[in-house]
């Protein structure tokens, strides 16, 4: 049995939709695929997935497919929010999560905002993948752009706390590409639920038993008896007049 293992920060929902994509990508199609999170309360920062298969797990040649994929831009009436079809080996996803089920509207999950585009981001960031990243720094390796989902919350400076506007100045500033590829496409088929009592709030869980992955996108937010594992939750945050960004999670509790 072959097994990748991956670091990740549990408390940064960014690190949690890459491990989905990463899932996404490895699992689909393939029965074999299993993964799982290793927690532990003592260590809240520090976790482990897990992905085992019986056929070799490539993480290269996966990285590789993310940053020379084909990324068509779909119709919509808003540039800005137009879907994305990805083709990765061969495989078609289409993504539109951040938009409602109608198509008309966004969802409370779209952070960027201004001249951004989803063809912008799909085109400024795959360049940026570093396709022979250590899986033991896979999520810890930055880059300089100004393109982001706003998935990663290590990403969302702020003037105050950098002391001059990055856009104001047409500056880059650092953000994590293959957190934030790998969490786009981890969102399409691991979409959180926002609270009824709060559109901004959301949680997700980190499972502790070997899944599958169409179990596992039920076992990310959904808790059910029997079922071991670790509920986080996040909140999307304002920068700026109009930009967005998912914050740091808190850890809720164990089950």
């Amino acid at each position: 049995m072959n097994e990748l293992r991956i670091p990740l920060d549990p408390l940064n929902p960014g690190h949690f939709f890459a491990c989905c994509g990463l899932l996404d990508l490895l699992g689909c199609g393939t029965p074999t695929v299993r993964a799982h999170f290793t927690c532990d309360e003592a260590t809240p920062r520090r976790a482990h997935f897990i992905v085992t298969s019986a056929e070799r797990i490539d993480l290269a040649g996966l990285l590789d497919s993310v940053r020379g994929g084909s990324y068509e831009v779909l119709p919509h009436d808003q540039k800005a929010i137009q879907p994305v079809a990805a083709n990765l080996n061969g495989h078609r996803l289409v993504m539109d999560w951040w938009l409602d089920t109608f198509q008309e509207d966004t969802t409370p999950l779209k952070c960027w905002a201004g001249q951004v585009t989803t063809g912008k981001l799909f085109a400024d960031l795959p360049p940026l993948i570093d396709v022979a990243a250590d899986p033991d720094a896979l999520f810890y390796s930055p880059a300089l752009t100004r393109s982001k989902f706003g998935i990663d919350p290590r990403s969302a400076w702020n003037a105050l706390d950098f002391g001059f506007s990055p856009d104001k100045h047409n500056r880059d500033s650092a953000t994590y590409p293959i957190v934030e590829m790998l969490g786009a496409i981890g969102l399409q088929g691991f979409r959180p639920r926002p609270d009824t009592r709060d559109r901004r709030s959301l949680e997700y869980r980190l499972w502790s038993v070997p899944l599958h992955l169409s179990v596992a996108r039920l076992a990310a937010f959904s808790g059910w008896p029997g079922l071991p594992s670790f509920r986080y939750r996040f909140s999307i945050a304002k920068r700026g007049q109009s930009y967005k960004f998912y914050t740091f999670a808190k850890f809720e509790e164990r089950t």
